[in-house]
Formats: structure tokens, sequence, C-alpha cells
């Protein structure tokens, strides 16, 4: 089994990496530790990966380099986050590849675990983790995060992909389109088709059928994973973020 974390950065400026001093925002520091030793963390204990890839800028290999206690394969990052995954997998060239974030801070091996084990028992081109937003909301009430309101609920995305084989690509090239026109919504809307984007606004759909809509409309199977874990939807973009990663860690080894 493969693993790709997403290292790279935006380009603009980190309100949170100028506070804490460090250079890029996979060595924020939560709890004393960067948050993509954290991520190194939880895949190690998992005991999945026999090779780990990381795409990221170039002047942050050697600092992630010293983060971990096994080799890592490095990938320069490209000029979007899609391109990056794309030349990504295209470089590795073996599936399946486990992908996830480098500010995923409270990942542990165990939500990594419970992925690949759902990920395994079903068919299709690509696992797309997520999270209930119903357990958030219990769990965390302070916490805000982007939700998808489906006919069964509203769900978080915990950015979590299991890609499972070559036609996957078809979702990364679709991905760049996305990322190129997203400043123009009509060029989005034409690239899925307006079914699913009527059905959505309506209501209509529930989660299954929501990734059936779209899987019909690229031509390839995706498939969701659903996640018991409420940690899993917090990643740490902000501030606001950061604070809450702490109670959760604080609480934990507390």
């Amino acid at each position: 089994m493969k693993a790709l974390i997403l290292a790279g950065e935006r380009g603009e400026r980190n309100p949170l990496c100028e506070k804490f001093g460090v250079p890029f925002k996979a060595l924020l520091p939560v709890c004393g530790t960067p948050v993509f030793r954290r991520v190194l963390e939880a895949l190690e204990g998992a005991a999945e990966f026999d090779e780990i890839y990381v795409s990221a800028p170039p002047e942050l290999f050697e600092p992630l380099k010293g983060l971990s206690q096994r080799p890592l394969v490095f990938f320069p990052q490209a000029p979007s986050p899609s391109l990056s995954v794309f030349q990504a997998v295209e470089r590795i060239g073996h599936f399946p590849i486990f992908l996830t974030t480098a500010d995923h801070a409270l990942l542990t091996g165990e939500i990594v675990a419970y992925f690949l084990q759902e990920a395994r028992e079903k068919e299709g081109d690509l696992g797309v983790g997520v999270v209930p937003y119903s357990l958030v909301r219990e769990a965390y009430p302070e916490a805000r995060r982007t939700t998808y309101r489906l006919r069964d609920g509203r769900f978080c995305s915990a950015n979590l992909y299991f890609i499972s084989g070559p036609n996957a690509k078809r979702i990364l090239l679709l991905w760049r389109q996305i990322e190129r026109y997203r400043k123009n919504p009509l060029r989005i809307v034409r690239a899925f088709g307006i079914k699913p984007f009527w059905k959505y606004f309506r209501g209509c759909l529930d989660l299954q059928e929501a990734f059936e809509e779209v899987s019909q409309a690229l031509g390839c199977h995706i498939f969701p994973i659903v996640l018991p874990f409420a940690r899993a939807a917090v990643d740490v973009d902000d501030e606001d973020d950061l604070s809450l990663a702490r109670k959760i860690l604080r609480c934990k080894e507390g």
C-alpha cells in the first residue's frame, strides 16, 4: 500500500505560520508537535504502508525528512493541488494509493485503519472519506465546518481518499478544470452536467445517490466512506481550528 501526503503551499501569506514563526504550514506545532509529524504517526500506527510519498515545495524536503523515522519519497509540488496529486499518481504508478493532507493534525492510526478496511470492501475508482455533521456537532459544538446538506443529513469532508486504480485520474483531471474555472460557476456546472446540481439543490439526493450521480457524470465510480470519528473532520486551517485541535488533544492526553 502506498500513501501520499499533500504538504504543498498555496503561495499566499499564512497568518498561523507568521504567528508561530514557521515558514511552512506542515511545520506548524500543535501541542508541541508539528502537524506533519502527527500525520506520519497516524500512518505508522496503521502499519499498512510500504512507501510514503510527499508532495511539497523543494525547500521543505529537508525539514520534513528530519521529522520522519523512515525514508520518504518527495515530489515537488505543482502549481495547484489537483495537478500535484495527478503528477504524483503518475510517478508512483502503483495502486491503491491512500491520500491525505499534511494539516490533518487529529488523524490517528485507528482512523486510517478503519478507512482502509472500509475502502477495501467496496468496489470503485475513488473512495472519499466523510463524517456525519451530527457527530461533529455533538462532540465539538464550537466547531465550524463546511458541510454538504443531503436528504439523509449533513456531511463534512475528512480529507481522506482511496485511489484504487488508474481510472481515478479522470476525477483528477476534472478537479483541475474546477480549479481553473472556480470563478466561473457555469463552466463547473457544464463539467458535471446540470442534473446532479439540480437534484442536490432541490434536496432530492441522499449520500449514496449523490455519489452515484457524480459517478455517472464522470464516467467512473466514486464511493463514500462514512467515518464514525468526529475528529476526522477537523484539520488545521485557521486559529479556531488550531484551538479546537489543542483542546481535543489535551483532553485525550489528560
